[in-house]
């Protein structure tokens, strides 16, 4: 299966960015942008017998509301963020998130490399309503959105995603997706009486790792209002594909599915713009041992000023 995935890795370069429709998508004079944004996401991990499919286990991301900020000028990008105190939903313990998710491509191929890490989870405690802590384990992950649009000529993804071009007539497009992921659980020190479920237990103690790879199709569109101000921009994502686990003795193949939705909203105009952002992702992946369910949601708000090059370079560089 993996030769395939060396296949996917050049398939992008040797894809040649064509033109597009100036009746339906157009560039805006000023390129740099600062932003500001803040929202709110949740993570959950449920664990589950082929057999049996109601959760008899689940973990949550200790979430929380966020406020950031960035700043794209010309080829350099910094972002930073922070969680809003008082939001999380346990905040005694000691837990971190990392996320890094990054975006380029041509108007027909975008190619999005992420990376996420977990380290300390929540187990929820569903007498007392609150969570208890599950420290000392990692859940971590990294691979590739490759993204081909069928529609490029006259959707723009840009302007949909990011608001960083502008759609002037409503459109739409059939997309293809292909996820490489890379994904491990480790967990340092087991402790048998953290968890009741011997089967979960067995699973989190032997520290899997895998490797998948999920082929998925869509429908998007940019819906234009108000002098092609105003978008709103649904899509949904569904797929499927298959995953090896590298530290077992297990060689089949195990089946991975998953589901996207996502709406993006807002004013798009030549200097300022501003948009909601909601999203949600059901992921199913098989492992021998338990199947993993997770589910991700996300809502945001991001306001956002363009501005135009500096008469001078900045450090004589930028």
């Amino acid at each position: 299966m993996w030769r395939y995935l060396l296949l996917l890795l050049f398939l992008p370069a040797t894809l040649c960015a064509q033109k597009t429709d100036s009746a339906y998508i157009q560039s805006f004079p000023r390129k740099n942008t600062v932003e500001l944004y803040g929202g709110t996401y949740s993570t959950t991990f449920k664990f589950r017998t082929r057999r049996h499919r109601q959760s008899n286990y689940k973990l949550a991301v200790n979430s929380s509301g966020y406020i950031g900020g960035d700043i794209s000028y010309k080829w350099l990008y910094l972002q930073y963020s922070v969680n809003i105190p008082g939001t999380e939903l346990d905040n005694k313990g000691t837990y971190h998130y990392r996320l890094i998710r990054m975006q380029f491509g041509s108007h027909a191929v975008s190619i999005e490399p992420f990376y996420n890490a977990y380290n300390g989870l929540l187990i929820p405690d569903h007498d007392h309503k609150g969570y208890e802590a599950f420290q000392g384990i990692d859940f971590t992950n990294a691979g590739l959105d490759i993204f081909y649009y069928i529609n490029h000529k006259k959707y723009s993804y840009k302007a949909a995603s990011s608001f960083s071009e502008q759609q002037l007539q409503s459109a739409g497009s059939v997309f293809l997706v292909a996820t490489p992921l890379w994904h491990q659980i480790r967990w340092k020190k087991p402790t048998p009486h953290l968890i009741k479920d011997s089967l979960t237990y067995n699973l989190l103690s032997s520290n899997p790792s895998w490797l998948s790879l999920v082929f998925k199709g869509g429908y998007t569109h940019n819906i234009v209002l108000g002098n092609h101000k105003w978008i709103i921009g649904p899509a949904i994502t569904m797929g499927a594909g298959a995953l090896h686990e590298i530290n077992t003795k297990n060689t089949r193949l195990q089946a991975v599915t998953d589901i996207q939705g996502t709406i993006n909203a807002g004013y798009n105009g030549a200097k300022y713009y501003a948009y909601l952002n909601a999203s949600w992702e059901n992921l199913n992946t098989n492992l021998l041992v338990k199947d993993m369910h997770r589910t991700d949601w996300n809502l945001s708000l991001t306001v956002g000023y363009r501005f135009a090059h500096l008469p001078r370079k900045l450090l004589g560089i930028l």
